[in-house]
């Protein structure tokens, strides 16, 4: 209703419409939806809401991200257990509406850039969280002095180093 795209990859992930881009992009099965989990999500509009809880989705408030809850941590490890792969889809509309000046529906009280990626590293932390995608990140005139870019790339370098500090494997014969 928005006519916001940001949740579009994760519908279209979850085989909720557009399913030859999908199989096109080579994600042959959707992704369950006991397998997503949506976060920091504060302003869904009506048709968002009644998917989210028509689906089940798992839901993680601002604050799990803030505070990097015992919540945060125990989806995580649920969806380690359930899932070879953990896809990580952060629409910049969450964020402080500070670092996204640009973006036409943001909310009050969201996470700076900077607390969400320290929340990015510690779940980039989890082997299988392999997949980060940042969307809806205004540019160009919307983002005339890169405050929206830079955020972006603050949640980028959170989710790398999360992926840096991982234990190291064991190396195989």
């Amino acid at each position: 209703m928005s006519g916001m795209l940001g949740g579009m990859p994760v519908a279209v992930s979850a085989g909720l419409g557009l399913q030859r881009l999908r199989e096109w992009s080579g994600l042959g099965d959707p992704i369950p939806t006991e397998h997503i989990v949506l976060g920091a999500a504060r302003d869904l509009d009506p048709l968002e809401r009644d998917l989210v809880e028509e689906h089940q989705l798992a839901r993680l408030s601002t604050d799990d991200f803030r505070q990097r809850s015992a919540r945060m941590h125990a989806e995580m490890e649920r969806l380690s257990r359930e899932t070879d792969i953990i896809y990580v889809h952060i629409d910049m509309d969450v964020l402080d509406p500070r670092e996204v000046p640009g973006h036409p529906l943001t909310v009050a009280d969201g996470p700076t850039s900077r607390e969400l990626a320290d929340a990015l590293t510690e779940i980039f932390r989890y082997e299988k969280a392999a997949a980060l995608g940042v969307a809806s990140t205004p540019y160009g005139a919307l983002d005339p002095d890169g405050i929206s870019r830079q955020a972006a790339y603050n949640l980028i370098e959170g989710a790398i180093e999360g992926v840096k500090t991982r234990p190291a494997r064991p190396s195989t014969p």
